[in-house]
């Protein structure tokens, strides 16, 4: 392990620069934001609304048999799945286990790492020293940087890796007289898939490395001590997805079921492991609409933040001329991208429900207007401590 330290010395000037820049940055954001919260809100409302649809339209059937009477309608079946080829790994020789339909390939290499600290003092005056650390280590990596980048590459530069991971998928598979597509390969986890000394030596005869391969714990080791590994050495392993049952809700097209598109344009195809109804895969997919709708709220939600806080930048560096001052305006400034965030934010979303659902939307409105009251009063309760302490 090494370490080197940098300290840079940022001025005012170039402070305050960086900050005019931010606001053109901080209106993006707030542009970005805001499009694309009001484009979630209505998107959650057309999945919801195609969702119900399908499952008011969907029909359980007999997966031995293919029913010409069922052609271009949504069926629901389930059973055990059977697949034309076991996956392998044509580039290593590896082959998966019958059932598998994902075959993940990790390949990790012992390799220079490096991590990164920054810490930043403002100073009397507005300006900014910041001391960075770079910290260089060994360890294993299935994505290790060439060395070119680092801050000190010499002595951290790292070999060509021979081959990288991938994940190889099966193309389709069977459930009694349907076909399904490749949708069916990212269903099920992936546990590891345990090498024996046979595939060990498909491995080291694709990849020809000088260093002697080995089996450990169910991967191969190329290295001349697994204990004391050294820079360079190649490590390579592997997961599978066995899946034994399934369950699919598509269109029956032919002796295949394909995606089914709903009125508004809403495609759904549905594929779970297990023996599962209808109703439960319909309800699942209800719950996962739900939870992106609100990861995108979130993320969203912050970008908005961001781009406020961004807008206060200037005020924010001007303020720091006097370190103290510069922490309470700081705050301050966060206080509003906050209160900004909750109204405008939350009036964006209550815009997009409200030609869907207006109770819901006036409930958001109402959330809204409580978090900007909210903000408000602790801004102007904070406000007399800030002046006597000014």
């Amino acid at each position: 392990m090494s370490q080197f330290t940098e300290t840079t010395q940022v001025g005012l000037f170039t402070r305050l620069k960086n900050a005019i820049k931010g606001i053109g940055l901080g209106i993006s954001f707030i542009g970005i934001a805001v499009y694309f919260l009001f484009w979630n809100e209505g998107n959650a409302v057309r999945t919801a609304r195609a969702l119900a649809e399908g499952a008011n339209r969907v029909v359980s059937v007999d997966h031995t048999v293919v029913d010409p009477q069922n052609e271009g309608q949504l069926l629901h079946i389930n059973g055990s799945l059977a697949l034309a080829a076991p996956l392998a790994d044509a580039a290593l020789g590896v082959v998966a286990p019958a059932q598998t339909v994902r075959l993940e390939r990790k390949v990790e290499q012992f390799a220079w790492i490096e991590d990164k600290q920054t810490k930043t003092k403002t100073q009397l005056g507005g300006g900014q020293e910041k001391t960075t650390q770079y910290t260089y280590r060994q360890d294993w990596t299935d994505t290790p940087a060439s060395g070119a980048e680092f801050r000190v590459p010499e002595g951290h530069m790292n070999p060509p890796m021979p081959v990288t991971s991938t994940v190889i998928r099966q193309p389709e598979g069977r459930i009694g007289a349907f076909r399904v597509d490749d949708e069916i390969s990212d269903i099920g986890g992936a546990v590891p898939m345990l090498l024996n000394a046979h595939q060990v030596e498909e491995v080291a005869r694709a990849l020809s490395l000088e260093q002697p391969a080995k089996l450990v714990a169910g991967q191969v080791v190329f290295g001349a001590d697994v204990v004391s590994p050294q820079l360079g050495d190649i490590r390579v392993s592997y997961h599978a997805s066995d899946i034994q049952e399934a369950s699919v809700v598509g269109v029956q097209h032919y002796d295949k079921l394909v995606p089914y598109t709903s009125e508004n344009g809403r495609k759904i195809y549905l594929v779970e492991e297990g023996m599962r109804t209808a109703d439960e895969m319909f309800q699942t997919a209800v719950s996962n609409n739900t939870f992106k709708t609100w990861m995108l709220r979130l993320g969203l939600t912050i970008l908005l933040f961001l781009g406020f806080k961004a807008l206060f930048g200037v005020v924010d560096v001007i303020a720091g001329i006097l370190p103290f001052l510069g922490w309470i305006t700081a705050s301050v400034t966060s206080l509003i991208s906050l209160a900004l965030t909750l109204v405008v934010g939350g009036a964006t979303m209550a815009i997009a429900w409200f030609y869907f659902r207006p109770l819901l939307a006036l409930f958001i409105i109402a959330v809204a207007l409580a978090g900007g009251a909210a903000s408000a009063y602790w801004l102007r309760k904070s406000a007399p401590g800030t002046a006597e302490q000014t």
